[in-house]
């Protein structure tokens, strides 16, 4: 090898700039994270019934969605979870199985058990898993002087969740804290009695009145008109006007039993930041996403979604798991640096030479003699072989002098 380098000098050279290349280029588009990317296609089924037992949602969600799922081809193994009206079904493909295919699979599955689950079942929600992804990347929190929790959970849901989608590889699946906005009717018991009603016929009475049925249209002579019927509620106070039931010939309305009002549901989640209610989105990243990628593009979208939001909203970053990502690709530099050190003082001590220890910091340690390009050879060796029998000659001497001083 040794000949064949020195016979064509520049082909090392070329080589050299290859290799000098290509480490580049794939050290520039290395994926960095702290854990590897998980490349086993795995399929998430998450179905909700509100008040469900676990029991009931175990053997009427859970088992039903595991056998319709496992029908897909490939599958390698099942996981579920079944809580308080929620049922959590994993599904984990071979690695041989096409993502797309496996998530196209479990979603036409779930959606055709649909028909067999309990009445009143949410559609399940079929999205790609990634167990290495289960901690969020970064915590975005929403809070204003001068919006209450209602507003700020309106505009996080509605508008900041949907523009999150939008940047590479983020996932904003819920938003935590804040009040669900929601249009209630307040019922005076005593009331309801006196006029011979139940909470049902309020409930029946509303979503009768409360209607939004295409009717079509009407031909009349020679123009044809299109008929808009909407039955539902312009405003809040129109709902107290709806009548509910007819009672001894007259109508019962809304405002008879109890009254309207625009209010929110009973709120089970509170967000305290720096002990401040606030209402926080926690951004995922997709199966393969780059954890630094993420989170800078989380940042530099942050400017376009506040100009897109009403004023007076603060949006800050207050959790970001790239941090550790860059420390730990800095702790690894820095013991490389370290590990270097330590061996060129090594060769420098017990060898003494200054030579041998640049040597150890230079990217590639196949270095020859120019003069090997610029003198011919003569009778058959190149003049290099003579200094290099005399460099061996005087590292004999050298070590010979080590000996004695020992």
């Amino acid at each position: 090898m040794i000949r064949v380098a020195l016979r064509n000098p520049y082909l090392v050279i070329v080589l050299i700039l290859a290799i000098l290349l290509v480490g580049l280029t794939v050290a520039a588009r290395m994926p960095t994270d702290i854990l590897p990317i998980f490349k086993t296609p795995a399929v998430q089924i998450l179905t909700l019934y509100p008040g469900m037992p676990t029991e009931t949602m175990e053997r009427d969600i859970t088992n039903r969605l595991e056998r319709w799922t496992s029908q897909a081809n490939g599958v390698a193994l099942q996981e579920s979870k079944s809580l308080i009206g929620v049922s959590v079904v994993r599904d984990y493909f071979r690695p041989d199985i096409d993502p797309n295919t496996a998530l196209s699979q479990v979603s036409s599955l779930a959606i055709s058990d649909l028909y067999y689950l309990p009445p009143g079942t949410i559609p399940p929600m079929v999205m790609p898993y990634d167990p290495t992804a289960s901690m969020p990347l970064a915590v975005l929190t929403i809070s204003s002087d001068s919006m209450n929790e209602t507003q700020l959970y309106d505009v996080a849901y509605f508008n900041i969740r949907n523009m999150l989608s939008g940047i590479t590889g983020t996932i904003a699946p819920a938003v935590f804290g804040g009040r669900i906005r929601r249009i209630l009717v307040y019922v005076d018991p005593n009331r309801l009695a006196a006029h011979g009603m139940s909470p049902l016929d309020v409930a029946n009475g509303l979503r009768q009145w409360n209607t939004l049925i295409p009717t079509g249209d009407a031909k009349i002579g020679p123009t044809d008109y299109m008929i808009l019927t909407n039955g539902m509620a312009p405003t809040v106070d129109a709902i107290n006007d709806f009548p509910l039931k007819i009672v001894n010939g007259a109508p019962i309305f809304v405002k008879d039993i109890g009254i309207a009002k625009d209010t929110y549901q009973i709120q089970t989640n509170v967000v305290h930041v720096n002990g401040r209610r606030e209402v926080y989105i926690p951004v995922y990243r997709q199966p393969g996403a780059n954890t630094i990628q993420v989170v800078e593009g989380l940042k530099d979208a942050l400017p376009r979604i506040q100009a897109r939001i009403p004023p007076g909203i603060d949006l800050r970053v207050i959790f970001d798991q790239s941090v550790y990502v860059r420390r730990s690709l800095g702790s690894l530099e820095r013991e490389a640096l370290l590990g270097a050190v330590l061996a060129a003082l090594m060769v420098l001590i017990f060898l003494g030479s200054a030579r041998s220890t640049v040597v150890i910091f230079l990217p590639d340690h196949s270095a020859f003699d120019s003069r090997c390009v610029d003198r011919p050879v003569r009778d058959g060796k190149y003049p290099e072989q003579h200094d290099t029998r005399r460099s061996r000659a005087g590292g004999r001497k050298a070590r010979g002098r080590l000996h004695r001083r020992a």
